[in-house]
């Protein structure tokens, strides 16, 4: 073999040294990015419906809930707690007398021109007249303030312009069944509701009484849970002494 490299040899070394002194290519890094991801295709997620439990309940009728309780509008009236005190302790004892002094000296005692407080304690006397029945009746009943009077029952002033005072009851009373015949079994209870009678039918010896509703419905109701929306109220009135009674009467 000769002493020296032939030149293609030579060419050959050279070349693999030069490899050796040189950086790799540089390989591009992965971006940091995602790649967007190709997304299912996927049928649109039906309604949600609403099961039968959680649909709202129907309300009642606001003819059929309506009612009027009594109500006491009068007790922040200047001395109304000290007149209506004794006013009860009059009803109470039966005292015409005290009953009298909280009257006025020309008491409306009715539509044919009754008055006065003489003739209200005479009739206070008439045994056929229950007016002490009827005092004793309209004292729980509450009492309304229309410019500056006082009414009680408090349901006489509050009265709905719609209703007709002539054939409409006040049902007294929280637990007072609607039947379903006079002597029937209970269809609803409609305490303190007004309801329309026939006036030309109503005897308030019967036991109880053919009555309609507010919402049209029909039954019967006792009829000493009744009470005409015309029967007899206390009118009184501040005077400078104090609130004197005007009106004791009944009627319209």
């Amino acid at each position: 073999m000769s002493g020296r490299a032939g030149p293609a040899l030579i060419a050959a070394l050279w070349l693999a040294l030069a490899g050796c002194d040189r950086d790799p290519a540089p390989v591009p890094a992965p971006s940091a990015r995602p790649h967007p991801a190709v997304a299912a295709s996927a049928a649109p997620a039906p309604e949600p419906s609403e099961s039968p439990s959680a649909q709202p309940a129907a309300e009642p009728s606001v003819a059929a809930a309506q009612t009027y309780p009594p109500r006491n509008d009068c007790s922040t009236a200047l001395g109304w707690p000290a007149f209506y005190k004794a006013l009860t302790t009059a009803v109470r004892a039966r005292d015409a007398t005290g009953l009298a002094a909280l009257a006025s000296p020309d008491i409306t005692l009715d539509y044919g021109g009754g008055s006065g407080v003489e003739e209200l304690k005479k009739r206070l006397a008439e045994p056929e007249r229950k007016l002490w029945a009827e005092l004793d009746a309209i004292m729980p009943l509450g009492c309304a303030v229309q410019g500056g009077l006082a009414a009680m029952p408090w349901v006489f002033w509050n009265i709905p312009d719609d209703i007709d005072g002539y054939s409409a009851m006040l049902v007294t009373g929280d637990a007072v069944e609607l039947l379903d015949g006079p002597k029937g079994k209970p269809l609803a209870m409609v305490g303190w509701q007004l309801v329309g009678i026939d006036p030309m039918e109503f005897r308030p010896d019967k036991p109880t009484t053919k009555v309609t509703l507010r919402d049209a419905r029909k039954g019967w109701i006792a009829t000493a849970r009744l009470r005409s929306l015309l029967d007899y109220r206390v009118i009184a009135e501040p005077k400078d002494n104090g609130w004197q009674i005007t009106a004791f009467i009944a009627g319209d």
